[in-house]
């Protein structure tokens, strides 16, 4: 796609486009980790695996990592009795925390010899079609306690360049509850 700004002098000019230096630090680094998010896109190590299994798949690549949390607050409205003028809004009657969002985007580069990142997308695959929780290891996740995932949905949307591929997951925490029913 090319975009180009026509001024009434007739020349084309290519549009502005501010250039910032992107600055990446090893995982080593004082700068690095969650001690520094400061609420952009967060880029980290991930890790998979079913629960019956003993190694970890480590996604390529970094992905990156975004968490969406809310509270579920049940709500009345209540008629009042006489004359309330200064008390407005609704009861807010029960609290609770909802599952967390998590979405995981990232790209597939083919390996040197490789035309198409095929085993990797068979082992993405494999994880965003099975129907059971999946396994996760993150640094991020970790702050929120999250360690199993139920992927709801995923997508490989076009990606230019046959040796690449982008994926996007869609996944809720899925915390174990031990569910006993006593008469």
């Amino acid at each position: 796609m090319a975009i180009h700004l026509n001024l009434a002098t007739g020349f084309e000019f290519p549009p502005f486009w501010k250039n910032e230096i992107v600055k990446v630090f090893p995982a080593d680094s004082p700068r690095s980790g969650i001690e520094n998010y400061t609420g952009n896109l967060y880029q980290d190590e991930v890790l998979l695996k079913f629960e019956g299994e003993s190694s970890w798949w480590t996604m390529p690549l970094d992905p990156v990592v975004s968490v969406t949390g809310k509270n579920v607050i049940a709500r009345r409205n209540v008629a009042r009795a006489g004359n309330d003028g200064d008390r407005r809004g609704s009861i807010k009657e029960i609290w609770a925390t909802d599952d967390y969002e998590i979405n995981i985007a990232g790209i597939f580069i083919a390996k040197s010899g490789e035309v198409f990142p095929e085993a990797a997308l068979r082992r993405l695959r494999r994880y965003c079609e099975a129907k059971q929780p999946v396994m996760i290891e993150s640094r991020l996740l970790a702050l929120f306690n999250i360690s199993r995932i139920a992927i709801e949905d995923f997508s490989l949307p076009f990606t230019a360049g046959v040796e690449n591929q982008m994926y996007t997951i869609k996944a809720f925490s899925d915390d174990a509850f031990d569910l006993l029913i006593e008469n």
